[in-house]
């Protein structure tokens, strides 16, 4: 009976909506009357099922075009007005496809500030708006995050599917510096680490509203391995190289710790390898390669740092070996690398470096 009228009043709410929109957007626009009306569509109290896809493929055509900041506007409104957590979630999947099908910058979530709100949400009208309440609170820190993705790389590249995209991405990421690459790598880590975050589903557990948003995620975690592998390989092409010994790199310094954020992320994630296996499998091989090669220059840097004392003073970078009671020796460097073959006895004077790469 308690079921019964919940879904008597969902149905009643829905048609009060739906009239309300007609009569308040009575004197707008066309386009912004029919995205309110397909958002109320597609957002109904009264199904457990996700938004229906011919409503919500309305509203998203309106995603590039002028009226995109009325589309956005209204999910968010549904959103904050409701308390229902079947309506909060189908908003929720609307503006994440919103987001993704946008090809300018979404201005809707500013980073850090939590414009959603969702964190104290909580619906405990039924056990599946209890179930639905703890990923509201997950999904909406999730689409802060997604919403800054265009902000820091620019629009999303279709790089699953077109593979000149993947060119353009690898040319566009060449021209940056390498701090900015490394920013946005961290970024993207970050990502990840926010998907480790989400709550825990029973295996044998079923509902489709999840399951959409499972879905969607994955989505995304696929187009994330994608861009993180690009800048992994600039970086690679830039920090190592063959023959070369960057001792004390700070740069390799700071890939070898994001490459271990990943590793601690590869357990959680393993869950969505049955996608895209081989793409996964090509990833956290590339993860493990670049971790091995980093470990591996740490580990010389460690040997060193037992026979060189190194002193800073007036930001001129002073080498001295420590050879026991012998003469004191200098170590000379050329432009490129290391030079520990040319030693020169200097009568206890510093040697100094112009070159940053000595």
């Amino acid at each position: 009976m308690s079921e019964l009228k919940t879904r008597i009043i969902g149905k009643f709410k829905d048609k009060a909506s739906i009239g309300k929109a007609r009569l308040v957007h009575s004197f707008s626009s066309t386009a912004v009357k029919y995205i309110h009306l397909a958002l109320l569509k597609s957002t109904t109290h009264t199904s457990n099922k996700p938004p229906n896809s011919d409503y919500v493929s309305d509203v998203i055509s309106y995603s590039n075009s002028r009226y995109a900041p009325a589309a956005f506007a209204a999910a968010l409104w549904r959103l904050r007005v409701t308390k229902n957590a079947i309506v909060a979630t189908k908003s929720l999947i609307v503006i994440h496809k919103l987001i993704k099908s946008s090809r300018d910058k979404f201005e809707g979530l500013d980073r850090g500030r939590n414009n959603l709100k969702l964190n104290e949400f909580s619906d405990k009208s039924s056990t599946l708006a209890l179930e639905l309440s703890q990923w509201i609170r997950w999904y909406g820190l999730y689409l802060d995050r997604l919403s800054w993705v265009p902000k820091v790389l620019g629009p999303f590249p279709n790089l699953l599917e077109n593979p000149k995209e993947k060119v353009k991405e690898k040319d566009r990421v060449s021209s940056y510096q390498t701090g900015c690459i490394m920013r946005q790598t961290d970024f993207l880590v970050s990502f990840f680490e926010h998907i480790c975050t989400r709550p825990e589903t029973p295996p044998m557990y079923e509902n489709k509203i999840v399951d959409e948003i499972r879905e969607l995620v994955i989505q995304d975690y696929f187009m994330v391995v994608k861009l993180v592998m690009v800048r992994l390989r600039v970086l690679t092409e830039r920090l190592i190289k063959p023959g070369v010994k960057h001792i004390g790199d700070p740069g390799l310094n700071d890939l070898s710790l994001v490459l271990v954020r990943l590793e601690e992320c590869k357990e959680s994630l393993s869950g969505f390898f049955w996608r895209c296996r081989r793409l996964a499998e090509d990833f956290w091989c590339l993860v493990e390669m670049l971790k091995a090669e980093t470990v591996k220059d740490n580990k010389q840097m460690v040997k060193l740092a037992g026979l060189v004392q190194t002193t800073v003073k007036n930001d001129e970078e002073m080498v001295e070996i420590l050879a026991g009671s012998s003469p004191t020796e200098w170590v000379t460097f050329d432009d490129s690398e290391t030079s520990t073959h040319d030693v020169e006895n200097l009568d206890s004077k510093w040697v100094t470096f112009d070159d940053y790469n000595g």
